[in-house]
């Protein structure tokens, strides 16, 4: 008797969850790049949906498609060897787009969307595949380079005789590989995702995100635009095991403005990722219309990036209470048109315009960094001055320039900080492929409130130069 239950119950539990599962093949789907299946594929998450969720499973096989819209209670599973292409075709997406709220880019095509839903997924070993095509073109730098967050370099490059104005610009469709706003309970797992014409997946003003072990590529040479994961405005939010390799910002978190709205990024755990990258591997702003708050970053590897870890405030927010440890940085020059100089760590507060405040920075902890970078590391109140900095146990080991456009100058930049705190720092030059750029191992301007110790660092093999420099720095206390 209690077998013939178990096998009841058994077979109750098969049933069940045969229900529960929704092959888009069923709905009229063809593994074929040819054909469209956007409409048995939309068709399945529907009927799965409706009927209270489930899995819509995408098996084995290549797919075309145009936007999806997942729904609630929807897990969209990529089988083992199962892709989703982008249509290439404007006009296969009927005018459909996205507002992302970008800085730069309001409206795009998406590939998998959702908005105001709960608990969804995409999951699986399968991938999204958003085939991007970009054309050069030649980018006139702005005239007034002050006002530029990249004023300095373009002056720089101007100097050195490099063009700077080389670019690259997505054609239309600028398809995203996934695009979830205002959702709650999302979760994204061990999927592919390449080659995305915009950002590959931007999550806005979501709770309660779990990303796990996706990999994400863009192309590294003229990927622009192509973020891998952007974290937009939202809450409690769990990343970790990711591989991101892109173009532009590997791993972002933004406050984005969409039509005088945003939400602030609050309660976020990253951890166990490697992050490469031709502009940022890891980034908050430039977009900053909201706070950055309660952020734990550990256990990560930063490997040939154009800049390491960045905090770059520009619309007004602030960032608060984040602890960045435990991370491997390898920092390189990429084309000059690329934003980066090589910096494994830059903090900046920088007013977009003279509409914005710029923003504020304070009570942010970086500690345990082995940085090999070909520039050093700048922290610079450029709006607002940042305040309580804390620097422990970062051994930077400064590399010479692959760019003809040298930009790196000290070890150590600090301009614009209220209560600076080092501790077991210290700063090595390469001396067989020396700069003659190279000038203080550390530079301190405009610091009230300078706490040192146990930081070491040598001279620069240039001569005339200090491993420590002072300028306006008031209430110091050094310990060497």
């Amino acid at each position: 008797m209690k077998r013939y239950i178990s096998i009841l119950i058994l077979s109750c539990i098969i049933a069940v969850t045969k229900a529960q599962n929704y092959n888009i093949m069923n709905y009229g789907a063809k593994s074929d790049t040819t054909l469209l299946s956007t409409t048995a594929i939309q068709r399945a998450i529907d009927e799965c949906s409706s009927k209270g969720g489930g899995t819509v499973l995408v098996p084995a096989g290549n797919y075309l498609s145009t936007t999806i819209m997942l729904k609630d209670n929807v897990n969209l599973y990529l089988d083992n060897g199962a892709t989703i292409y982008a249509s290439r075709k404007i006009s296969d997406y009927g005018g459909e787009k996205v507002s992302v709220g970008a800085a730069d880019n309001e409206f795009i095509e998406v590939l998998v969307s959702a908005n105001n839903v709960k608990n969804i997924s995409v999951t699986g070993k399968g991938t999204l595949n958003c085939r991007a095509e970009r054309v050069a073109y030649r980018r006139e730098p702005k005239t007034n380079f002050n006002d530029s967050i990249t004023g300095r370099e373009i002056l720089n490059a101007i100097k050195y005789g490099v063009d700077y104005r080389d670019k690259f610009k997505k054609v239309p469709p600028f398809t995203g590989a996934i695009n979830f706003t205002g959702c709650e309970n999302v979760h994204i797992e061990d999927i592919q995702i390449i080659e995305s014409s915009f950002w590959s997946v931007h999550l806005q003003w979501c709770d309660r995100v779990y990303v796990n072990g996706i990999y994400i590529y863009s192309n590294p040479d003229n990927g622009v635009n192509a973020d891998g994961l952007d974290i937009d405005g939202c809450s409690n939010v769990m990343i970790s095991d990711c591989n991101i390799n892109t173009g532009d910002d590997a791993l972002c978190l933004k406050t984005t403005n969409r039509d005088g709205y945003s939400r602030a990024c609050n309660g976020i755990a990253i951890t166990n990722c490697i992050l490469t990258s031709s502009s940022a591997a890891l980034k908050f702003g430039t977009e900053s219309n909201n706070n950055f708050e309660n952020i734990t970053i550990s256990n990560c590897v930063i490997k040939d990036a154009n800049r390491g870890i960045n905090m770059i405030m520009r619309d007004g927010g602030t960032i608060r209470n984040v602890t960045i440890s435990n991370i491997t940085i390898n920092t390189v020059r990429k084309a000059t048109f690329w934003w980066g100089n090589g910096d494994p760590i830059w903090l900046t507060i920088q007013s977009r315009n003279n509409h914005s405040s710029g923003g504020n920075i304070e009570n942010v902890t970086l500690q345990n960094i082995i940085a090999h970078g070909q520039s050093g590391i700048r922290v610079e109140g450029f709006s607002n001055r940042l305040n309580n900095i804390h620097f422990n146990n970062i051994q930077l080991f400064i590399e010479p320039e692959s760019a003809k456009d040298k930009r790196a100058r000290d070890g150590y930049l600090f301009d614009g900080v209220n209560n600076l705190y080092m501790k077991d720092c210290s700063l090595v030059w390469n001396k067989e492929r020396v700069q003659k750029e190279w000038e203080n191992a550390y530079k301190f301007k405009n610091i009230d409130g300078l706490f040192i110790k146990d930081v070491i660092g040598e001279k620069s093999p240039n001569k005339g130069y200090e491993i420590f420099y002072y300028e306006n720095v008031n209430r110091a206390k050094i310990e060497k």
